[in-house]
């Protein structure tokens, strides 16, 4: 939903209000975009978005012209996408997707709004092509627009958007009256670096390339110099001092870099008691034990101490400072999306089930 948002605003301007959607709702193999993803199309030929990154692009269009036409209300289009056309996109290997192909409404429009204010939000959508389209958002606020037709499936979906939240999350569910898409998204993840060292230079660098928000903050003001975190939002003074736990949500990422206990350990305790998805220390297992001793002392819990993960990183054998940043992001990511960040090639072979396209 994202990534259209600019290209739906830009096309409003110009005065065209009249659009096709194209969802992901499964993914089967190596598809090349995730549940979830979308692609828009004008009655003048505008596209925003892709589903396929170019494979099958030309052919999701066809069918949403057909919706345009106002032939169908609803569209359930399913594409496998052949070894060689993804090596002819410049891609690794084929796949297939099933798609929900319909008009763009009032409800997408509140999506958008909730996506472009960076608020998580839940939006499920009724997939059976013999029937006409349903669509219910439900919002952070805990308020619920739209309908699916049936007060009793309402209630049910909104179980189990509770049990999905707080996301990310795309997956179909089927239902005695039907099935259905549900999709919680949440805003782009915000990364805290305490600790403002070589490490986090590299990590925020690395970080900006794949959008994430970055806030990093040091009691030293030496190394919060602006030309090591070029256009990065950086906080001087002690972390109990410039944050408090509620300024962490669930789309938080926390990374403790200090390597020393009087900075470390006010640091993890703000972040331990807020909402944050990850929270790692740099530290041998040593430091850790240190740590979280020290922890215990202030009220921390075991269970609570469960949350570090520590020793940080996935093992990917650098030891440079470039390296180490990037087996901690590599493990955000991972925690983010459900994973245990091993190797491709040695992964069962399993339905990829759960994660969104944001």
């Amino acid at each position: 939903m994202r990534d259209i948002i600019e290209d739906v605003k830009r096309w409003r301007e110009a005065g065209k209000t009249d659009f096709a959607l194209a969802t992901i709702v499964e993914t089967r193999g190596s598809s090349l975009r995730p549940a979830g993803a979308r692609m828009l199309i004008t009655p003048d030929g505008d596209v925003a978005g892709s589903v396929s990154s170019g494979c099958v692009d030309g052919d999701v269009i066809a069918e949403m012209e057909f919706v345009l036409q106002g032939r169908e209300a609803i569209r359930r289009p399913n594409f496998g996408i052949s070894d060689e056309q993804a090596w002819s996109a410049g891609l690794a290997c084929g796949g297939a997707i099933d798609l929900l192909v319909e008009r763009w409404n009032s409800l997408h429009e509140q999506l958008m709004a909730e996506v472009e204010a960076r608020r998580p939000v839940a939006f499920v959508s009724r997939i059976d092509a013999a029937k006409p389209p349903a669509h219910l958002l439900h919002t952070s606020d805990g308020a619920t627009h739209g309908t699916l037709g049936d007060p009793d499936l309402d209630g049910e979906v909104l179980m189990d958007i509770a049990s999905a939240w707080p996301g990310p999350y795309a997956q179909k569910h089927s239902y005695p009256q039907g099935e259905f898409f549900i999709e919680v998204i949440v805003p782009p993840p915000t990364l805290v670096i305490f600790g403002a060292t070589d490490i986090a230079v590299s990590l925020a660098a690395l970080s900006r390339v794949l959008g994430f928000g970055i806030i990093v903050s040091d009691a030293r003001r030496a190394f919060l110099r602006e030309e090591r975190f070029p256009g990065i939002e950086t906080r001087f003074g002690w972390p109990q001092d410039v944050f408090k736990s509620e300024d962490f949500g669930v789309s938080h990422a926390v990374v403790v870099l200090f390597h020393d206990p009087k900075f470390d350990v006010p640091a993890l305790k703000l972040a331990l008691r807020s909402d944050a998805f990850y929270i790692g220390l740099l530290g041998s297992r040593k430091t850790q034990a240190d740590r979280r001793a020290s922890l215990v002392e202030l009220g921390l819990t075991e269970q609570d101490l469960t949350r570090i993960y520590g020793p940080i990183g996935l093992d990917i054998g650098g030891k440079e400072p470039a390296m180490i940043a990037l087996s901690v992001l590599a493990e955000i990511v991972a925690v983010r999306n459900r994973r245990e960040g091993g190797m491709m090639s040695k992964r069962p072979v399993s339905k990829d089930k759960g994660l969104s396209a944001d």
